[in-house]
């Protein structure tokens, strides 16, 4: 049931009493409403299943690929059911009795990755884990390769880069980040038309309801603050990455929680010019994050340019977060800036490493540390 915001009577007698005082008074003005928002996200009628159904699918959609490392070859089919949820895929029922899916939220247009390439991403990866799941990788084969310490086994495609990862991070990017800053912060879900007046109980405004969904993209409980984020378990996706850069003291996952805890308050006291400064500081916080974390794993690739099975796994985790900063069309990089870099480990428009150079790893990680100003941490990301 739906009801309708209302002013207590007794608050609003009160509240009236104060105008006229400090209407009366020559020294003090007109006093703004006391600012006291939460610590953490604890507000009331906060409701974001959906996102959580859609981490929690990527989660075993990612689980079976890896499969291919123990000798299994998850076919094509299962996981495009997984990633359309269709055809009951998943061993969570509850997945599968979702309405929610990945694949109709995915990103649709020009100058990113799309659900039709992602789609093609799958099918690659079936092609190669059904003809090489057995087979040792080298250069222009696929197959797997192990950690020079033997403690873990990756699958890599014919230009080194890992399956695994390069579907996992991007359907982050292409979903998760995409949604929370290109539709769920925007004028169509939490803009002045949107509705910020009627309750539905549990759930919140339309307006309320939009923001709590975006911040389910994150990956963070509701329970988090800016003190013990370092010590819950439950941080998912972005939640836990936007730790990385918190380890050299950028503050990256408190200024993302401030930003958000931020523009629900203001939704939900109607401070609409709050309400959107904190929209463009989730998507100015989100981007930092992504950019540390791809410098951290630059600096994973080249502390281990002689395990090939390290280098390769953090070089497309580094790839996948540089590439993912095109779904925010506020990002600090220009186009060109980032299409320079990213062809430094691309072949004909496609993610490509055999042929990466340190040279190129740390000709990447200057320039990104010098247009997001992170000179001073570049080396302990």
């Amino acid at each position: 049931m739906r009801y309708l915001k209302q002013t207590n009577s007794i608050a609003a007698v009160a509240m009236c009493s104060i105008l006229l005082i400090t209407a009366c008074s020559d020294d003090e003005g007109n006093l703004p409403a006391p600012y006291n928002p939460p610590e953490s996200y604890s507000f009331d009628n906060v409701s974001f299943s959906g996102q959580t159904d859609r981490l929690n699918m990527l989660s075993e959609m990612i689980s079976t690929i890896d499969e291919v490392t123990s000798g299994n070859a998850p076919d094509a089919t299962t996981l495009l059911n997984m990633y359309a949820n269709e055809n009951g895929p998943f061993s969570d029922p509850a997945l599968n009795a979702s309405s929610k899916d990945l694949r109709s939220k995915t990103y649709n247009g020009l100058g990113a990755i799309d659900a039709n390439e992602i789609e093609d991403y799958i099918n690659a990866f079936a092609q190669d884990a059904a003809m090489y799941k057995d087979s040792t990788w080298s250069p222009g084969q696929p197959g797997i390769v192990t950690k020079a310490d033997g403690s873990g086994s990756y699958f890599l495609n014919a230009d080194g880069v890992e399956y695994s990862e390069i579907i996992e991070k991007t359907l982050m990017h292409a979903v998760f980040y995409y949604q929370a800053c290109e539709v769920y912060t925007r004028e169509g879900k939490i803009g002045d038309a949107v509705d910020n007046t009627i309750v539905t109980p549990g759930k919140g405004t339309d307006m309320e309801h939009h923001w709590d969904e975006a911040f389910g993209y994150w990956g963070v409980p509701t329970d988090v603050n800016a003190t013990n984020f370092n010590a819950s378990s439950d941080l998912k996706y972005f939640g836990k990455y936007a730790k990385k850069g918190e380890n050299v003291g950028l503050p990256t996952f408190q200024n993302l929680l401030t930003a958000f805890i931020s523009g629900r308050y203001a939704i939900s006291t109607m401070d609409y010019t709050s309400r959107d400064e904190a929209a463009q500081e989730v998507r100015q916080h989100w981007e930092m994050i992504s950019v540390t974390t791809g410098i951290h794993y630059l600096n994973g690739a080249i502390a281990n340019v002689g395990d090939e099975a390290t280098f390769y796994h953090e070089l497309s985790e580094a790839y996948t977060f540089i590439q993912g900063l095109a779904y925010n069309q506020d990002r600090v990089i220009s186009s060109s800036d980032w299409a320079a870099i990213l062809s430094l480990l691309e072949v004909n428009g496609e993610a490509s490493f055999t042929s990466v150079t340190i040279a190129d790893l740390n000709n990447i990680k200057n320039q990104l540390a010098s247009i997001y100003g992170l000179e001073a941490v570049k080396d302990q990301l």
